[in-house]
């Protein structure tokens, strides 16, 4: 069960105040669902004299040092490829990849209208159990987020009502009218507020659930690598993935500066630059990530 933040807090204040050099990473990894609510009380109580080796910054940019300094710390946890290590061997991101671009080479079948409501309902479900088996609570937003990114990895032709909202893609119809109320009444899901659970009839939809996802080892892998994301990273991750999409140039052609300059032009996303994890190194985090899971490759 996931401890609470403010326990925590205390725990962290108690050992900056003892002197003792804290590694905020080591903290992040033990409690990645408080992961940004961390890094800034960190940024707060971290003893004066705490230093971290940064390069020269010219004078402008002295005020940024402790901004510099906390991205240093939490190197291990999040920046580049290092999303990636701590979860998958780079084995298994090699592999990924190329499930994913095996399976784009062929088109999904259709899904007759009729059926649809019902096969998002299914795999709504699943991912919500496929979640629940790494993190404490499944959040709605997590769920969301995850439909979102696989149906863009494994082209299930089922999650397509995705659209552009404050906290990134988000699928109103499978929250309101479809996936989540079907999954609801048939008591594949119990929900709590905006968390989400496996209910008592889950055993329905997991037979189901094997037909349309088209490829469940690479589902199951997918899923649980998301998993181990914090919401934040989700938003930045699915953000980053929507926005490169629709600039229509080359993979190698993407970097952090032009998903960022895209962010800015968009009146809709501009202030998510304002937050932390859409930092130029949180945005390069994401890119890296889905550039090495083939998630960005033209089919």
């Amino acid at each position: 069960m996931t401890r609470d933040i403010d326990s925590i807090k205390f725990e962290l204040l108690t050992a900056c105040e003892r002197g003792a050099t804290v590694d905020i990473a080591s903290w992040v990894e033990r409690f990645p669902e408080h992961r940004d609510e961390l890094l800034d009380f960190w940024l707060w109580a971290r003893p004066r004299g705490y230093t971290v080796e940064t390069p020269p910054l010219e004078p402008a940019r002295l005020p940024d040092i402790a901004r510099v300094a906390l991205q240093r710390a939490c190197l291990a946890v999040s920046l580049g490829s290092e999303w990636l290590k701590p979860l998958v061997l780079e084995a298994e991101v090699h592999d990924i990849a190329r499930q994913v671009r095996e399976l784009r080479k062929h088109p999904p079948p259709s899904t007759p209208s009729s059926r649809l409501a019902f096969r998002r309902a299914v795999v709504y479900a699943w991912v919500i159990e496929q979640l629940g088996t790494v993190r404490a609570t499944v959040s709605r937003f997590a769920t969301q987020k995850t439909t979102y990114l696989l149906e863009n990895s494994l082209t299930l032709d089922l999650f397509s009502s995705h659209q552009k909202k404050a906290l990134g893609p988000y699928d109103h119809i499978a929250r309101y009218k479809d996936a989540e109320p079907i999954a609801a009444k048939k008591r594949w899901i119990k929900i709590a507020g905006s968390t989400l659970q496996i209910g008592d009839k889950a055993g329905e939809f997991q037979h189901y659930a094997r037909r349309y996802l088209r490829s469940t080892k690479l589902a199951v892998a997918l899923t649980n690598l998301f998993a181990r994301l914090s919401d934040n990273q989700l938003e930045t991750l699915a953000t980053v993935h929507w926005v490169a999409c629709r600039l229509g140039v080359l993979e190698t052609s993407l970097t952090a500066a032009t998903i960022q300059e895209a962010l800015e032009k968009d009146a809709q996303w501009s202030s998510k630059l304002e937050k932390l994890n859409f930092s130029p190194e949180r945005v390069g985090a994401a890119l890296t990530a889905l550039t090495a899971l083939g998630l960005l490759a033209k089919e």
